[in-house]
């Protein structure tokens, strides 16, 4: 189950923050809650929403959490930053959540990731991330390519992003496809082959104190036709939200 995942990833978040907090004594642990809100792709299943406990360290070469994973920053020249990580991903869906989806299983997952970071101008960004599939679900690959521009609004600092992704014909017919043992009268089988999608995103944040802050981003993805073909998928657009507050000790 999901919910048994996040506790999971939770669980080992803490303990190895908690480890590695204790030896570098200049890294920032932060505890908090995230409430997220997002609209679903695929046919039958309604918008979600949840909120769940956040932990995640920080340090000058090293950040955990249960979003982003382990990620460890490789080099750090300037304007160029590079950096790898292990994330994870948790299903895209339930079978029991609509009867479109009904026998079809889908497990969390986790990727193996490179990323560059270029700083083109102040406040302009541009960053470029190649991942593979380590757990042998689908052997997948993805690359995704995005642009952020960072605009102060009335004092408010606001971040504005755009970017592709591109997903193999593996990674995509995981997600969106439909095997041909999973094929029924009502559900014919579909072969998405490899994807690219685009996105916008707009993320702030406010800080209260030195150690409590506010933070939340908004991320709206939409999807090219061989994806919203699909016969599980009735949307072509995902809009999905993240608020959270934390504080850092």
């Amino acid at each position: 189950m999901k919910t048994r995942s996040v506790i999971c990833s939770l669980a080992t978040t803490a303990l190895l923050t908690s480890t590695l907090a204790n030896a570098n004594d200049n890294a920032v642990f932060e505890i908090g809650a995230v409430a997220v809100n997002g609209s679903s792709i695929y046919t039958g299943v309604e918008s979600t929403s949840a909120v769940m406990p956040s932990i995640s360290y920080k340090s000058d070469i090293l950040s955990v959490s249960v979003q982003e994973g382990f990620v460890y920053q490789l080099s750090n020249d300037g304007a160029l930053k590079l950096s790898g990580a292990i994330v994870p991903n948790f299903r895209p869906y339930k079978s029991t959540a609509s009867a479109t989806l009904a026998g079809m299983t889908r497990n969390m997952y986790f990727d193996a990731s490179l990323s560059a970071s270029f700083t083109l101008a102040r406040g302009l960004d541009a960053k470029l991330s190649m991942a593979t599939e380590l757990t042998n679900r689908f052997n997948g690959k993805a690359i995704d390519a995005s642009i952020s521009q960072f605009v102060p609004i009335m004092g408010q600092p606001v971040i504005f992003g755009a970017g592709l992704k591109y997903q193999d014909a593996s990674r995509a017919n995981y997600l969106y496809g439909v095997k041909a043992s999973e094929a029924t009268g009502q559900r014919a089988q579909y072969d998405t082959g490899s994807a690219t999608s685009t996105y916008l995103t707009m993320s702030t944040f406010h800080s209260f104190t030195q150690q409590t802050s506010l933070f939340a981003s908004v991320n709206a993805s939409f999807l090219p036709s061989n994806v919203s073909n699909s016969p599980i998928v009735s949307n072509k657009r995902t809009v999905s939200s993240v608020i959270g507050l934390s504080y850092s000790f």
